[in-house]
């Protein structure tokens, strides 16, 4: 292991804002110069689509179903199991959280998995977008370099022989307008990291991404589609690999880190919510195959490799057509060449999810139900509000 460990994050950092996975608009040449000397994660999944519970997954190598966590609430002090800064503390790191003051006040109270020792580092870093109302202007250039500066003199404030650095970017850097519009931004932090402590040490990720407008859908949060769940991983290079093309999932960030080595999981697993919340969907993927369950009982099933976009439900038998209002069979509107083997990957996929599911007992689900309920209470008084720009 390197003495001087740097892991780089970003909120709702999808993998196609890279060019490395497809972006036809940002030049990122320190994230790019990294991957060609390291080891690139073609299709790397957050095990949770939403902050607290990616954060507990990640650190902990532990999927969300295996947390003894029924219901999203505050939590106490995580001790399942040694997280990575706990094993990075036993092996004489010292551990330092760099992320904007809100996550201390939110997500935080809902992990609490880094560590006693860990140093927090609030900074004032963050632009309020999207389902986090704005409440400020300050888009400018003036309030971006500040943003910048900010970030880069508390990371060169920080020394010691062994460190250990989770510096976690906000879902929009302080000065910029909205969601994948300081990428530019992330990359020349990454170049000042790589400045302060060369290159040998540095992994970028993030903890979930967002939908885009895909399927209708805008942020994320609530859904198991790729826009949220499928995100970058960038590492010094593991076992001379230059790419790592099976699904893999970042609950394996610990066997990363610490081993340097990786293995190919049976099943890549990602979760809305905890076992007891109204509107849980547990994704199971396998090979090029997506089984989707939601809490309802709704089923889907996607061959990602045929269609990335996730758009036939191969579970559908039957598609409605609104424009003639009209039903057709599924396999005489769409070719697809694979049913048989589509079948069997949704009897395997379907009997890894009913090996794992679980509910609450009735109190629980009350209780998640009414907190449920008072979130969706509290949108309404934001949306009938306005805008706060």
């Amino acid at each position: 292991m390197q003495e001087k460990i740097i892991l780089i994050s970003k909120d709702v950092l999808r993998a196609d804002c890279f060019a490395l996975y497809g972006n036809k608009y940002w030049d990122t040449p320190n994230v790019e110069e990294l991957a060609t000397k390291g080891t690139i994660f073609r299709r790397h999944y957050t095990a949770a689509p939403s902050s607290a519970m990616a954060y507990t997954c990640m650190f902990s190598g532990l999927n969300a179903y295996e947390l003894n966590r029924s219901t999203y609430a505050e939590v106490g002090e995580f001790n399942q199991d040694s997280t990575l800064f706990d094993l990075m503390a036993e092996r004489k790191y010292d551990c330092h959280v760099i992320w904007d003051e809100v996550w201390y006040r939110t997500a935080y109270r809902y992990s609490k998995c880094f560590g006693r020792g860990t140093v927090i580092h609030n900074l004032n870093i963050r632009q309020p977008v999207g389902p986090h109302r704005v409440r400020e202007k300050g888009l400018n250039s003036e309030v971006v370099k500040n943003t910048m500066t900010t970030i880069c003199h508390e990371i060169d404030k920080i020394s010691g022989r062994r460190i250990f650095i989770w510096i976690h970017l906000p879902h929009v850097l302080k000065g910029r307008e909205g969601y994948g519009a300081d990428i530019d931004l992330l990359d020349d932090l990454v170049g000042h990291v790589r400045k302060r402590f060369g290159d040998e040490g540095i992994y970028i990720t993030a903890d979930h991404g967002h939908m885009n407008f895909e399927k209708g859908l805008v942020v994320y949060g609530f859904h198991v589609y790729e826009g949220e769940i499928w995100i970058p991983l960038i590492t010094p290079r593991l076992s001379g690999l230059a790419e790592v093309t099976f699904p893999t999932s970042n609950i394996q960030l610990k066997e990363i880190i610490m081993d340097c080595s990786i293995t190919k999981p049976e099943f890549v697993l990602s979760d809305t919510q905890y076992y007891a919340q109204p509107r849980r969907r547990l994704a199971v993927i396998k090979d090029e195959y997506k089984y989707i369950y939601s809490k309802s009982g709704y089923e889907e099933l996607y061959d990602l490799k045929w269609d990335s976009g996730e758009n036939v439900n191969l579970l559908r038998s039957r598609v409605f057509d609104n424009d003639r209002a009209m039903w057709y069979r599924s396999r005489e509107v769409c070719f697809y060449p694979y049913y048989d083997r589509a079948q069997e990957y949704y009897q395997l996929l379907r009997s890894k999810k009913d090996k794992i599911w679980k509910t609450g007992s009735f109190w629980e689900e009350t209780r998640a139900r009414v907190r449920e309920r008072a979130r969706m209470f509290r949108s309404a008084v934001k949306r009938a509000r306005g805008p706060g720009d």
